[in-house]
């Protein structure tokens, strides 16, 4: 492990990696703001990537450059709005993480309002994701209505 090797963030400067907790409270944090870039930092330079519908998050299953889940991320908060992201469960295992929760999404135009359950499975090498899985169940909660000025 590079005890010494310095990982930057968005938010600080650490003179060790990241621990496994510490990663995915950041992960949420960063994906709660909506923030790509910042997100993409937490990845390692290739990432396993597996989602339940990989046509939906449209790209296909596999190995990913940072840039490239920066990118799949950064289209994601521009066609939808996230509106609330819950927790219900997180279970830490060495190196390995899942979350269990639920988003709340809306879209532009028609605003249309999407429930989403999920888990999330990371594993953490070196302080960075370098394996993320992330299986889903969404279901349209309400078309939202906007009320006259």
């Amino acid at each position: 492990m590079e005890l010494n090797r310095l990982v930057k963030s968005s938010t600080c400067i650490r003179a060790e990696p990241w621990t496994t907790l510490e990663l995915v409270q950041a992960l949420l944090a960063r994906f709660g703001a909506q923030d790509p870039t910042a997100l993409a930092e937490l990845f390692a330079s290739r990432v396993d990537w597996q989602v339940s519908e990989p046509a939906a998050a449209g790209w296909s299953n596999g190995t990913r450059s940072r840039r490239e889940v920066e990118a799949v991320l950064r289209s994601l908060f521009g066609a939808l709005g996230l509106e609330e992201l819950t927790v219900r469960r997180l279970l830490i295992d060495g190196e390995d993480a899942v979350v269990l929760g639920r988003t709340r999404w809306r879209t532009a135009g028609p605003a249309v309002d999407y429930l989403v359950d999920f888990a999330l499975s990371v594993s953490v090498h070196r302080g960075e994701v370098d394996e993320c899985w992330l299986m889903r169940k969404g279901t349209v909660a309400t078309t939202a209505t906007t009320a006259a000025p």
